[in-house]
């Protein structure tokens, strides 16, 4: 647990995520979720709370975990928990029945570690829902060929990287690792198909030919953000 730290107020936009980002994921879990009332989910990384509060009003039992005490905070603060995420989560196993994670697990040291603590704590056949920048579309592959490293990952003087970004996070790593902890992928999106010409359409089957199935499709070849429906087997 953290000691509490407050971001200035302000300095945090309560959607921080790229655009349509909280919409899909939302969509995603109207899809595999037969109800939403009385559900217990973790929302980690809250940011400033705004995907905590429609989660609330959808009836859900929230408890939002973020590093920072962001302000102004949109949700419940009586139910946010200030945790560091590469370590050990402070919650009991199988403690929710839903996991949401929104552009966290690029931040983190290890994330492998992290998908095995969101397993954890999720009960048997409970969900898992995450999302994270989308190195695999042809946008983030043609930005680093010509800049040397992926969008959303440009490298500041110091080492660090854009918005505290660490590691990217593809999806072969995704389906490798969740496959080793016991977890299912169970269905993938991204935060919009835009950018869809009938050039890149012809060049998709070119450029893709070589790889696994799971990578051929529109998803993941068009959008910034790539989102993840896992489950834990009951």
């Amino acid at each position: 647990m953290q000691t509490l730290t407050t971001t200035p107020q302000h300095s945090w936009p309560a959607h921080a995520a790229a655009p349509n980002t909280h919409k899909s994921v939302w969509s995603l879990m109207q899809r595999h979720l037969r109800t939403f009332a009385g559900l217990s989910v973790c929302d980690l990384p809250c940011g400033a709370g705004l995907f905590s509060q429609r989660l609330a009003e959808a009836g859900m039992q929230v408890t939002s975990v973020d590093i920072e005490a962001v302000e102004p905070f949109r949700a419940d603060p009586a139910r946010r928990i200030l945790a560091n995420a590469n370590e050990r989560l402070p919650f009991d196993d199988g403690q929710f029945d839903v996991m949401v994670s929104i552009e966290g697990i690029e931040h983190l040291e290890n994330p492998t570690y992290f998908l095995r603590e969101c397993s954890r704590v999720v009960k048997p056949g409970g969900w898992i829902f995450l999302s994270t920048p989308n190195v695999d579309s042809l946008r983030s592959r043609r930005y680093a060929f010509v800049y040397g490293h992926h969008k959303f990952f440009h490298p500041k003087a110091d080492g660090s990287k854009d918005s505290g970004h660490l590691l990217p996070v593809d999806m072969a790593f995704v389906r490798h690792a969740v496959g080793k902890i016991g977890l299912e992928v169970v269905d993938v999106g991204v935060n919009e198909i835009r950018g869809r010409t009938l050039v890149k359409e012809w060049l998709r089957p070119i450029l893709t030919r070589k790889l696994p199935d799971f990578l051929k499709g529109e998803i993941p070849f068009y959008g910034d953000v790539i989102i993840y429906a896992m489950r834990k087997p009951a």
